[in-house]
C-alpha cells in the first residue's frame, strides 16, 4: 500500500500564491535536492511544451525524464526525428514521453483529418505512452496524450470533444499508481490561460484524486507553469505543470523542474 502524506502538505509555503478555494501554487524553491546519485532516490527531471526550442535546455543530471508532450509546433515528420534525435543523446537511465495536441504527425487520425499524406512517427529513444502504465524500478507511471478540443481543428492530435471520452482515455489507468503523466492538465489546477479561462479537464482531475498518485506531471496551458497542491484532505499529490516555455505569446524558456522521489514510500523527497 503506498504511503500518503498528512493531512498538513510538508512542502514549503513561502511565497505560496492562492489558485481556487481548494488549490494553491506552492513556491518553486520547494523543490530541493540532496547529493546525487543517492541509493533508494530516483531523480526525475520534468519538462513539456517545447515547442522545438529542445536542444536549447540546459539540462541537469537525473535517473529519468519525463516529457509531457507538445514537443513540435506543427508534428512534421522531420522535427519528430529531431526531438527523438536529441532525446537519444540524453544521459538518462530512463525516458518517458507522453505527446501533445500539436505533435499532429504522432497520430494518424490527426493526420488523416489535416489531409496530410504521411503516416505515424513515433519517438524510438523514449517510452512512449498512450493509456498505457510502465514500471520504471518499482514505480508505476500512466500517460495519455489526449485533451480536450474545444475549437474542431483539424490537425489537433489525440483529441477528445467531450468529458466523456476524457473520461473513457483515463479509465486505462490502474489503482496504485505511482506517476501520472498527461497532455492536459486537471480542470483547477495549472489550467489557466492568456485569458484567464480554465482550460483542464475535469475527468482528468478526478482520475487523478481518485488515484492519488505521488506526482501528476502535465503542461498544455504554458501559463500554469507551476507546482500546485490540493488542499482536499488527504491528497498526496503533488501536481507539476512543466510547460517549459511558460507563454504562448512571449518569448524565453524555463529550466526543467527536478524532483526526488523515494522508492521505498513512494513520496517526493522535500
Amino acid at each position: 500500500m503506498l504511503n500518503y502524506f498528512p493531512t498538513k502538505f510538508p512542502f514549503k509555503t513561502q511565497k505560496i500564491t492562492k489558485m481556487s478555494d481548494s488549490v494553491i501554487k506552492l513556491d518553486p524553491q520547494t523543490l530541493t535536492q540532496g547529493s546525487w546519485p543517492q541509493e533508494g532516490i530516483m531523480r526525475i527531471v520534468l519538462i513539456s511544451d517545447t515547442h522545438m526550442q529542445h536542444r536549447k535546455l540546459v539540462m541537469p543530471e537525473g535517473d529519468l525524464l519525463i516529457h509531457a508532450g507538445d514537443f513540435t509546433n506543427k508534428g512534421r515528420k522531420t522535427d519528430i526525428k529531431d526531438f527523438d534525435d536529441w532525446l537519444g543523446g540524453l544521459d538518462y537511465r530512463h525516458k518517458i514521453v507522453v505527446v501533445g495536441n500539436h505533435d499532429t504527425e504522432t497520430d494518424i487520425l490527426a493526420i488523416n483529418k489535416a489531409g496530410r499524406v504521411e503516416t505515424e512517427t513515433i519517438p524510438e529513444n523514449a517510452v512512449v505512452l498512450k493509456n498505457e502504465t510502465v514500471d520504471i524500478e518499482g514505480l508505476t507511471v500512466f500517460g495519455s496524450p489526449y485533451t480536450l478540443d474545444p475549437f474542431g481543428i483539424d490537425w489537433w492530435a489525440h483529441k477528445a470533444d467531450t468529458e466523456e471520452e476524457m473520461e473513457q482515455h483515463m479509465n486505462n489507468m490502474q489503482e496504485g499508481v505511482d506517476i501520472v503523466v498527461t497532455h492536459s492538465p486537471p480542470y483547477g489546477i495549472g489550467d489557466i490561460n492568456h485569458i484567464k479561462s480554465h482550460c483542464g479537464s475535469k475527468a482528468v482531475r478526478k482520475s487523478v484524486e481518485k488515484g492519488n498518485p505521488a506526482v501528476h506531471v502535465f503542461g498544455h496551458i504554458h501559463e500554469g507553469r507551476g507546482l500546485y497542491q490540493s488542499k482536499e484532505v488527504n491528497c498526496r499529490t503533488l501536481f507539476v505543470n512543466a510547460s517549459s516555455l511558460p507563454s504562448p505569446l512571449k518569448s524565453g524558456l524555463c529550466q526543467p523542474f527536478v524532483l526526488d522521489i523515494d522508492l521505498s514510500t513512494k513520496t517526493v523527497v522535500i
